[in-house]
């Protein structure tokens, strides 16, 4: 029997020291996330992922980075790695600042948060311009 950890609609994100614990409330979204850490784990510039468990719900990922500012971004960098998967047929499809989290000591950029990914680009986020990288990104 599943438990229910979480008691509203949205996924919860636990960070401690080098790991991230994702717990999610949809199976759907779950099982889509993790596919795509499963099927594409040697991508550079995404957390890799540790462990999981299909009766939590729960991915656990490294910890990579923290959230950063849109105008703290250097979009060209992040262009280059957005580049990088669409040549691969890979679209995030939840182009946000904070799905974006940068490693101030290695200058690393990350992309996170892959529930919404799919082999085209289907642009049905809407987000404010604060938060928005599509136009910066395509």
């Amino acid at each position: 029997m599943k438990k229910n950890y979480l008691k509203n609609s949205h996924n919860k994100v636990f960070t401690k020291n080098k790991f991230v614990y994702k717990f999610f409330k949809s199976d759907k979204k779950y099982l889509h996330e993790k596919k795509f850490y499963l099927n594409y784990k040697k991508l550079n510039n995404v957390p890799r992922l540790y462990s999981f468990s299909d009766n939590r719900r729960l991915l656990i990922f490294n910890n990579v980075g923290t959230r950063i500012k849109k105008k703290y971004i250097d979009f060209i960098k992040l262009k280059k790695i957005n580049e990088y998967f669409l040549e691969n047929n890979i679209y995030h499809n939840d182009y946000r600042t904070k799905n974006i989290l940068y490693n101030e000591s290695d200058d690393i950029y990350y992309f996170i948060d892959f529930e919404y990914w799919d082999y085209s680009f289907k642009d049905y986020r809407k987000s404010p311009p604060w938060d928005d990288l599509r136009n910066e990104l395509f």
